[in-house]
């Protein structure tokens, strides 16, 4: 079984707050840095920002702080996979 969480979330690029997206995102199950994985989505201009940056965060509604990796994806969406802040 697994934890979903969706909301919305601040994109956060070498420090500065750029856009709110919204996540979809689930829980790893798996033992290892990968917290969740899943979706982000909103204008393709916050995107392709996320896509270019090697400083990427987002802030979960109502919640913690994670570090990101794109994973890819199309207009519109990227895949992603959130990692503890101190990770790379």
């Amino acid at each position: 079984m697994t934890d979903d969480l969706s909301g919305n979330g601040i994109i956060i690029i070498s420090g500065t707050e750029i856009g709110t997206v919204f996540y979809w995102l689930s829980v790893s199950e798996e033992v290892g840095p990968v917290v969740a994985e899943g979706s982000i989505s909103g204008s393709e201009e916050i995107m392709l920002s996320i896509s270019m940056a090697a400083d990427v965060h987002i802030q979960l509604e109502d919640g913690p702080t994670f570090r990101v990796l794109c994973e890819g994806g199309t207009i519109g969406t990227r895949w992603i996979k959130t990692l503890p802040k101190s990770e790379t």
